[in-house]
């Protein structure tokens, strides 16, 4: 089992304390290895496992405990309320009512709570509506490069992390990979059946959807387009194109179902100089680009694309909030906030010219603020100009 110290460390300091810890992500990015990572460091600090309770709502032991009434039932023959316990559910959002039972715990038991689930949106609105102030969420995303690469070493694959990176272009970061010793056509294999499991149970299912047909039409398309500008009204005009009529609002729909699954994050356009938000051309990134390998899209081929989602996904696993930045006629990568912390981000595969060169320093350059300026990039000795950075991205990754 690979440790994820960066999340342990975000726990460590609500461990032990009355305030549940939520853990949100997509599916099989590692939320039930790190209850098990907290349950084992409970162990260490000498809390009993009868003190313990551990309930995995997808498991067939507790498929009938989708209700509060249910689940409340349980823990009154678990728990003991005049004793500390520990109590740790996996995919809550698989009880109807568990904002409520939730509640009703706080109040009625000394327990440290800690929770997973697989829908953003549900999570975060349920809990601020029932449980205000009571709560810590903490996103969860499958392998950093810097996690793949230790993972990678520790299956023997040895330590050039130029190799490891050409790996993690295609195959992504799902830490079940480890478990696969990364072999590649089984990784692929394992990461179609992700896909499949999130549209299914977290889209398809969790919003009734009808037309599958098409909600897989549109996420291939949003897939294939990851990093360049979207519209839905474009992803309606290709579909008209193959015969297939869908409004404007059903796009959308359907890409709000794909971003409360956390397989798709959207990522808005703001005027870099004006610092005001612009309400078209978002952009969509996937939550692992392995999976767009899996599907049959050659990350190499689009290598640009993929660098792009590897470095949106980064910065918000280093918890920055991010938005696409325009100057004029002019487009800056990422602009990347974590308080009062701001820094913009060029992201490219090789300045291989002047012309290159050219594009990505002078978007970054029309920004005349003092914040930090970088161009990522995977030259070994990027260049630099007017006090902005040209940094390696393999280095950036692992630094």
């Amino acid at each position: 089992m690979i440790k994820r110290k960066e999340y342990e460390e975000a726990l460590r300091p609500f461990v032990g304390k009355n305030i549940i810890k939520v853990l949100v992500g997509a599916r099989r990015v590692g939320k039930s290895t790190l209850l098990k990572l907290i349950r084992e460091g409970l162990e260490e600090q000498g809390v009993s496992r009868d003190a313990m309770v551990h309930i995995d709502f997808e498991s067939a032991r507790f498929s009938k405990m989708t209700t509060a009434d249910a689940l409340s039932a349980y823990i009154a023959q678990r728990v003991d309320p005049t004793k500390k316990h520990y109590v740790f559910f996996d995919e809550i959002q698989e009880v109807q009512g568990w904002e409520k039972a939730l509640r009703s715990f706080m109040v009625d038991y000394d327990i440290d709570l800690y929770v997973t689930g697989s829908n953003a949106r549900m999570l975060s609105s349920d809990l601020a509506t029932y449980i205000t102030g009571r709560y810590v969420q903490i996103p969860v995303f499958p392998f950093s490069f810097a996690e793949f690469f230790r993972a990678f070493q520790a299956v023997g694959q040895g330590p050039n992390s130029r190799k490891a990176f050409a790996r993690y272009v295609e195959q992504g970061g799902f830490p079940f990979q480890y478990d696969l010793e990364f072999e590649k056509d089984a990784s692929l294999q394992y990461l179609q059946d992700v896909y499949s499991t999130i549209l299914l149970k977290d889209v398809v299912q969790k919003n009734e959807f009808r037309d599958t047909d098409q909600l897989l039409r549109i996420m291939q398309y949003a897939i294939q387009e990851i990093g360049h500008s979207f519209s839905a009204k474009s992803v309606s005009d290709y579909l008209k194109s193959e015969h297939r009529s869908v409004s404007v609002d059903t796009v959308y729909n359907y890409l709000r179902a794909a971003e409360a699954a956390c397989l798709l994050y959207r990522v808005g356009r703001e005027d870099a100089i004006g610092k005001k938000t612009l309400k078209f051309n978002e952009k969509f990134y996937l939550v692992d680009h392995g999976i767009r390998e899996a599907l049959g899209y050659s990350n190499t081929a689009s290598i640009d694309q993929v660098l792009e989602n590897i470095v949106c996904m980064e910065l918000k696993r280093r918890g920055y909030s991010v938005t696409v930045g325009k100057v004029g006629q002019k487009e800056v990568d990422f602009i990347a906030r974590h308080g009062d912390e701001i820094a913009y981000y060029q992201v490219a595969y090789l300045l291989a010219d002047e012309k290159v060169i050219e594009r990505e320093f002078s978007a970054l350059e029309a920004v005349s603020d003092n914040y930090p300026k970088y161009v990522l990039s995977l030259d070994e000795f990027a260049p630099e100009r007017g006090g902005i950075k040209g940094v390696n991205l393999i280095d950036w990754l692992l630094g």
